[in-house]
């Protein structure tokens, strides 16, 4: 087989790897950098393949088309070599030509427009407009890839008008087969490489950020800028020396502003991701010092009260010999009343989940929040305690601030449940009115504080460490009560 059959079939083929890897990848971002809550599974995957499956039929749909209505231009077609155009003085010049763009065209919509019915399935919240979002990105990304590596590789060779006359007027050439094919492959590896990043170093860690608006507005900038800019130079009527000197600047800065702006919104979402777990950080270490103190409190009230139960005990049983039973019932209601406070106000079955809840507690004490408590969790969470402060020092939180609306009849109530293979975990709180759940919820970063910059990512914490042990979490509002349930699955 002639070696350009090779060449072309490998490029095809690559190409279509490409446009499903960049799929893959802004799915990812929307994941991992956006707050976007999407789902990437097996089928998921699979469905990418359908760019594939749209680009085979519209080309040889569009040949067998030909074949039926132009005989003629079909047999010249399929007798031209990869990478060769009729010469254009041949009267099926224009027709080809025709055939070619209209092709393209189809191809782009409809690869396109099944890109955006592939997001409508894989977000799971606001999906039309998630999904035109996705789109655009997709159009975006791909395009500043194949441009930049493009305008970067005919830089460095010098960009002499030669080349790039020989590059955009004879597709058939050996520099457009040399710059086809580094550009595909080359796009080919640097998907690959920013997928896997993507997926093992964020996604499978669970490793989410979410993009502050303004830098999302400066990136989408950066990648219009970036698909227009470098290629001002072939429009323009320039000297030989100062084509070379262009050349050789963009060459050499191309690559490098193009990793900047990536770059910098990754550290800038490190940055605010490091500073939240920081404080579930704080948040957890003050419930464990919080349950130590509290220990120790226990502690020495309980040797106290060993100390004297003794006395106590011999005071009752003379009161009893001398027929003072009135005495006595006294004294052993005011012994049972020192038993009672010894023991924990609240028991949830989890170590750690008791001190958020004690520590709660007593916050909702001081801001005069009426708290009542009901059901244990037998066994334990068996969740990590990080985790487990994580969702429901979060929890407790939001209703808090949720029920603080309602003084003086603000009220927060803990039940908890079991069946047969979750505990059912239910914070309900008075609320003003009804609240939108859909918003509130799944909505990443929704808040309805003034500071929207560093709150409204509560619930979205929440759900991905529920998640994380298979869990569900699921909101409800009635008027004036709001309600959050979260599923946890029993050990066996």
């Amino acid at each position: 087989m002639n070696i350009l059959y090779i060449i072309n079939y490998s490029v095809m083929v690559t190409g279509y790897i490409n446009f499903i890897l960049s799929m893959l990848i802004i799915l990812l971002i929307s994941a991992c950098f956006l707050g976007r809550y999407v789902m990437i599974t097996r089928k998921v995957v699979l469905a990418t393949l359908g760019t594939v499956a749209i680009q085979v039929l519209v080309y040889y749909g569009g040949l067998l088309l030909i074949y039926k209505i132009n005989p003629a231009l079909y047999g010249y077609m399929d007798g031209l070599a990869p990478f060769q155009d009729p010469a254009q003085d041949n009267p099926l010049y224009l027709n080809y030509m025709q055939f070619i763009k209209a092709e393209r065209v189809l191809i782009n919509g409809l690869t396109f427009a099944y890109a955006f019915i592939f997001y409508l399935v894989a977000n799971k919240e606001k999906r039309i407009f998630r999904a035109i979002e996705s789109t655009i990105l997709l159009y975006l990304y791909y395009f500043y890839m194949n441009n930049i590596i493009q305008y970067t590789y005919l830089f460095l060779r010098g960009g002499k008008s030669e080349l790039l006359i020989e590059v955009y007027r004879n597709s058939a050439g050996k520099e457009y087969v040399w710059m086809t094919t580094i550009t595909i492959f080359a796009q080919f590896v640097i998907n690959l490489v920013l997928l896997f990043i993507l997926y093992f170093s964020y996604f499978k860690k669970r490793k989410f950020y979410n993009v502050r608006i303004r830098d999302r507005v400066l990136f989408i900038i950066w990648l219009v800028v970036f698909n227009l800019f470098p290629s001002i130079p072939f429009y323009g009527n320039t000297t030989e020396d100062s084509y070379r000197l262009l050349a050789y600047v963009f060459g050499a800065l191309i690559p490098i502003l193009g990793c900047i702006a990536p770059a910098l919104l990754m550290m800038n979402a490190a940055e605010r991701s490091l500073k939240e777990k920081n404080e579930y950080q704080e948040t957890y270490l003050n419930a464990e010092l919080e349950y130590i103190e509290q220990y120790k409190r226990t502690q020495e009230a309980t040797r106290a009260f060993r100390h004297d139960i003794i006395n106590n005990l011999a005071l009752t049983n003379m009161m009893l010999d001398e027929g003072k039973t009135e005495e006595a019932s006294e004294h052993l209601k005011q012994l049972l009343g020192n038993v009672k406070a010894l023991s924990p106000s609240i028991i949830t079955g989890d170590e750690m989940l008791d001190c958020i809840v004690a520590m709660k507690a007593d916050k909702m004490r001081e801001q005069a929040i009426k708290f009542t408590a009901d059901g244990v969790v037998d066994g334990g969470l068996n969740m990590k305690p990080m985790d487990v402060c994580s969702i429901f020092a979060n929890a407790f939180d939001n209703a808090i601030e949720a029920s603080n609306k309602m003084v003086p009849d603000a009220w927060v109530d803990l039940n908890v449940k079991r069946t047969e293979k979750f505990f059912i975990i239910k914070i309900s709180n008075s609320a003003v009115g009804k609240v939108d759940v859909d918003k509130l919820f799944m909505t990443a970063g929704y808040t309805s504080k003034q500071d929207k910059e560093h709150h409204g990512f509560g619930l979205r914490n929440i759900r991905n460490a529920v998640e994380e042990y298979n869990g569900l979490v699921k909101a409800e509002s009635e008027d004036n009560v709001f309600a959050l349930s979260i599923m946890i699955p029993r050990s066996e």
